[in-house]
């Protein structure tokens, strides 16, 4: 796997608009229809409600994500996915098992202890 060029610098001001929480991961089954294998994830946010989130994380079971805490960015734009629709993203890193052709990723866990819905920062 190339390790990509970092992006341009941007200002504190700007990271400050991206909004990431901790999610509970409730579901995620496998998605039909669309063009990678994917899950599709039903997320419990706390007091900021559920999202669903598609993403490339067919390289775990199931059982391995129900439960755990991950981190999303929960105000980008809805996203479609085949017949889904993606509310917020769930944030990961490249899987080392990927196929070259897919972006199969590892989610990034939060411990059990962190409440749903705190920031990230």
């Amino acid at each position: 796997m190339k390790i990509q060029d970092p992006k341009p610098q941007i200002t504190f001001g700007k990271f400050e608009n991206i909004d990431m929480r901790v999610a509970k991961v409730i579901s995620a089954p496998m998605a039909e229809g669309t063009r990678s294998p994917c899950r599709v994830f039903k997320l419990d946010l706390g007091s900021l409600g559920e999202r669903q989130s598609v993403g490339q994380y067919a390289l775990f079971d199931e059982d391995e994500l129900v439960g755990r805490n991950v981190v999303v960015c929960i105000n980008l734009s809805a996203r479609e996915m085949g017949a889904y629709t993606s509310e917020a993203l769930l944030l990961g890193a490249p899987h080392p098992d990927s196929p070259p052709d897919q972006s199969q990723a590892t989610p990034i866990f939060v411990a059990d202890s962190v409440p749903c819905g705190a920031r990230i920062f």
